[in-house]
């Protein structure tokens, strides 16, 4: 129900004045107003305020009189309604709220049958009408079997008819992928095949993976991969590098030091790799005129030629120079070299008499010619070979005798272990062969301890061969372990160690021998000669062995 805008304005001040004609002296009593709608959630706006609050919703410490309230809610008609809140009672407003809708709404498609999505909730298929839409803005979503999924977003207007028309397009089954590259024009390879020239859009690609190269004469190639799927557009942009190319720099004579932009890139004659673009190129060769130029070096390189121009007396000059500068150390050598300069330059040999200017100079700054200049060689006149190489033939010395010494002194013990394979429970006699010695040379103490199943059982303090008994073992397998340690004369322990394993059979039958977990016949229970078993170097620190040494020392005394 709408109110009347004069209405209103009456309404609110017959509240203005019913609330001014209270009595002062009395005391009133406050209403509530509880609001409800379907569906819920409106705003509520109680004489034109908006309270900030949605329905359901309850309203206390109202004055009693007269009061409006207006209910609004997106997609439903504003409702508005007149009521009086008495002292201390509560007055109930509630409503119905009655949408906004459009009219016809016609969905149409070619083919038909496409399912209808409206805001997500499937409302049907096509061609067909539907009703009764709210008020609005909604997304429409139209799928087919076999076609590309088709979305729009429209707007329903009240009490108007709309439509939707759509034709689908056929899901695509290539993709397309378009090619930009800077500086353009560059030529485009998908897997090896010329495609054409940038910028380029090629269509009906088949999905995969492919290949690219992007390639521009003066420029480095681009490589890359791009990955194509149906329906979707691939995009390749390459920027392209300015490639490096030669240049080839040849002098007249040869020989001469090659600058480019300062630096110094090799001897002529060179060919270098540098960037396109200006370079400054600087040669120079002793006794010749120097040669400087701007170069600018393009896509395809640069090839460089000069004569250099021959400057003798002045390299002669300059020999004399440097040979009066180290007269304190004896230049003999150079001043012959300056006098063939002379005699070539007189016989009109350019080019020896530089050579020999050259090697005056360089033999008036380092005399003995040994690499070092005058002023900071030790012994000017004396190659500093030679002074290098005596403390190196010191060390060496030094080396040699304490390298003899440890031959010398080096020991190495040696152990031989000798096993039955296996032996009756009743045989006294089985024993283990054992010979322990020591090469090398001097030594201070010996021991050799051996144990058996890990209990010492016996122990040797010299060199030489010795026999362990087995007997009185059970039946079964066990282990025999020797440990031979050898105190060295200086420091430390070298040790050598042996183990195997020997069986006790029982007095019954089925004999059998385990020995390194080889069966045997009943024809290898007869007498056998045992073999050496393997053992293992050491040459460890140990002081375990010093009560041993001690307890060899007293027995030595009692004999």
């Amino acid at each position: 129900m709408k109110i009347n805008p004069a209405l209103r304005m009456i309404i609110l001040l017959l509240l203005i004045f019913s609330v001014l004609t209270i009595p002062v002296s009395g005391q009133v009593t406050k209403g509530i107003i509880s609001v409800t709608s379907y569906p819920q959630g409106a705003d509520i706006y109680l004489n034109d305020e908006n309270l900030g609050r949605q329905t359901n919703a309850v309203i206390e410490d109202v004055f009693p009189g007269i009061h409006y309230v207006r209910l609004e809610m997106a997609g439903y008609r504003t409702w508005e309604d007149i009521f009086e809140v008495r002292e201390g009672e509560i007055s109930y407003v509630s409503h119905n709220m009655e949408p906004v809708v459009g009219d016809a709404f016609s969905v149409l498609t070619k083919p038909e049958g496409a399912a209808i999505y409206i805001d997500g909730e499937y409302s049907g298929r096509s061609n067909t009408v539907l009703n009764n839409l709210p008020a609005g803005a909604h997304t429409v979503l139209l799928t087919l079997d076999n076609y590309s999924d088709y979305s729009e977003t429209v707007w329903i207007n009240e009490d108007m008819s709309q439509s939707l028309i759509h034709n689908f397009e056929p899901v695509p089954t290539t993709g397309r992928i378009t090619f930009e590259s800077e500086p353009t024009n560059a030529g485009i390879y998908l897997d090896g095949e010329f495609k054409g020239n940038t910028r380029l859009e090629l269509d009906e690609v088949e999905p995969g993976t492919y290949d690219a190269v992007i390639r521009k004469a003066g420029y480095d190639d681009w490589t890359g991969r791009v990955d194509v799927a149906a329906g979707k557009i691939s995009e390749v942009r390459a920027e392209l590098t300015l490639s490096k190319v030669n240049i080839s720099v040849i002098t007249v004579p040869a020989g001469a030091d090659l600058y480019i932009d300062g630096v110094l890139s090799g001897v002529t004659p060179a060919e270098i790799s540098v960037n396109q673009g200006g370079h400054t190129i600087l040669v120079e060769k002793f006794g010749y005129e120097s040669v400087e130029e701007e170069v600018d070096v393009g896509a395809t390189g640069a090839s460089l030629s000069y004569s250099l121009l021959s400057m003798v007396p002045q390299a002669i000059e300059e020999a004399e120079m440097a040979i009066s500068l180290n007269l304190a150390y004896g230049p003999d050598n150079a001043r012959k070299l300056l006098d063939k300069a002379r005699e070539s330059y007189n016989a009109g040999d350019s080019g020896s008499a530089v050579s020999y200017a050259e090697a005056a100079i360089s033999g008036a700054y380092d005399v003995d010619g040994d690499g070092l200049k005058n002023t900071l060689d030790i012994s000017p006149n004396l190659n500093n070979n030679v002074l290098y190489l005596l403390p190196v033939l010191v060390i060496l010395l030094i080396g040699w005798f304490v390298s003899g010494d440890f031959v010398r002194r080096r020991v190495k013990p040696e152990i031989t272990l000798h096993l039955p394979g296996s032996f009756k429970e009743d045989d006294m006699l089985a024993r283990a062969e054992i010979t322990a010695d020591v090469k090398g040379g001097p030594y201070r103490g010996f021991v050799c301890t051996v144990y058996i199943d890990g209990t010492p059982v016996d122990h040797f303090t010299d060199p030489g061969s010795y026999a362990v008994s087995l007997a009185g073992k059970r039946p079964g397998v066990h282990t025999v372990f020797v440990l031979l340690q050898v105190a060295k004369e200086r420091s430390g322990t070298a040790e050598r160690k042996a183990e195997g394993s020997f069986t006790v059979e029982s007095d019954g039958d089925g004999a059998y021998d385990e020995s390194y977990g080889a069966e045997k016949s009943e024809e290898s229970k007869a007498e056998k000669v045992p073999e050496p078993v393997p053992i293992i170097d050491t040459d460890d620190d140990s002081s375990g062995i010093e009560e041993l040494y001690e307890e060899r020392d007293d027995e030595k005394e009692q004999k």
